[in-house]
C-alpha cells in the first residue's frame, strides 16, 4: 500500500464514520492527488497538457464548513471520531493537528482548517486567532480548527469527486469527498509559497511554487472561465491584491523567484509550459474587470 493508499483509507474510514460526505473539504497536497486522478479517469481537457507525477505527503488537510464548524454537537461527534479511529492530538499543534500510525508504522496526519469566517464569526470563538472553535464551555472541547481567510469561496465552490477504496474488511467502498476550487487553491497556495519561500525548513516554497503549477495545469476551461470571473469579482479585496502582488513580484518572468523555485522542485520537467503558467497566473489576478 503507498502513501496516497494509506491517506484514502484513513479519509474514508472518517468520511464513513462522520456519515455526512457534504460537511468535509479535501485541500492540500492530497486534494491534489483526487483532482488529479479524476482527470486521469476521465475525458475532460485541461489548460495545459503536461502535469507532474503526484506529490508524496502524509498530511490530509481537512476543511470544516462553517454551518458544521459553529454547531457544538456536529463538531463534537467529528472530535470523538477522530479519536475512535485512533488519532491522537499533535504535540504543539492541539487540537487541529492529529496523526496515528497504522500497523505497518506508516503515519497519516490531518490538519482541521475552515475557510473565512464571514457571517458566522460571532458563533465562533476566536480569542487565540488562527485556531477556531465552536462556541461552548471552557474545556468541553478537544477540537480547533486553523482560520485561513484566504480561501475565497470555499463553502460555496468545492466541487464533488467520487473516491474509492477498501474498507476494514477489504470490502469496496465509494464516497463523495469535495476539494476546493482552482481559483480557492490559488489564493490558498499563493499565500503559502509567500510565507515559506525563504524557509529552508520547509524546503523554501518548491512544494507550493509546484502546487500552483499543478492547479493551473489541471484547471478546465469551464473552472478557467471561473477563476477569471472570481478575480475579476474580488480584484478589490486585500486579500486578493496580495495574492495579485506574490504573482507579479515571484511568477511573472523566468528569473522570478517563484518559477526558480518551481524549476528547483525534483518533479519538474524541462517540457513544463512554464510561459503559459505565468500568463493564466497573471489573467486570473489581473486588475481588470473580467
Amino acid at each position: 500500500m503507498n502513501a496516497f493508499e494509506v491517506l484514502k483509507t484513513a479519509l474514508l474510514d472518517l468520511v464513513r464514520a462522520v456519515g455526512d460526505e457534504s460537511s468535509l473539504i479535501v485541500g492540500g497536497g492530497f486534494g491534489l492527488y483526487l483532482r488529479q486522478e479524476q482527470l486521469r479517469q476521465s475525458d475532460e481537457r485541461t489548460l495545459l497538457d503536461r502535469l507532474p507525477e503526484p506529490r508524496a505527503t502524509n498530511d490530509i488537510d481537512l476543511f470544516l464548513r462553517m454551518e458544521v464548524l459553529v454547531c457544538v454537537e456536529r463538531v463534537r461527534a467529528l472530535q470523538q471520531t477522530i479519536e475512535q479511529l485512533g488519532f491522537e492530538p499533535v504535540a504543539g499543534a492541539k487540537y487541529f493537528q492529529w496523526e496515528r500510525r497504522d500497523q505497518a508504522g506508516r503515519q497519516v496526519k490531518i490538519d482541521l482548517l475552515c475557510g473565512p469566517l464571514g457571517e458566522f464569526a460571532g458563533r465562533l470563538y476566536t480569542n487565540r486567532l488562527p485556531r477556531v472553535r465552536p462556541k461552548t464551555l471552557k474545556g468541553t472541547l478537544r477540537f480547533h480548527a486553523r482560520w485561513t481567510d484566504q480561501a475565497i469561496e470555499l463553502d460555496t465552490r468545492a466541487r464533488p469527486i467520487v473516491m474509492e477504496g477498501h474498507g476494514p474488511d477489504g470490502e469496496d467502498v465509494s464516497r463523495t469527498i469535495h476539494v476546493p476550487h482552482p481559483f480557492t487553491y490559488l489564493m490558498m497556495k499563493l499565500f503559502a509559497f509567500d510565507d515559506r519561500k525563504d524557509d529552508e525548513k520547509k524546503d523554501v516554497g518548491r512544494h507550493h511554487a509546484m502546487d500552483l503549477y499543478r492547479i493551473v495545469a489541471m484547471m478546465t476551461e469551464p473552472e478557467y472561465e471561473q477563476a477569471l470571473a472570481l478575480g475579476a469579482t474580488y480584484r478589490g479585496d486585500q486579500r486578493v491584491t496580495r495574492a495579485r502582488q506574490i504573482v507579479s513580484d515571484h511568477f511573472d518572468k523566468s528569473t522570478d523567484l517563484g518559477t526558480l523555485r518551481l524549476r528547483e522542485h525534483p518533479l519538474f520537467r524541462d517540457e513544463f509550459p512554464i510561459a503559459d503558467f505565468g500568463r493564466v497566473l497573471s489573467e486570473v489576478f489581473s486588475t481588470a474587470p473580467a
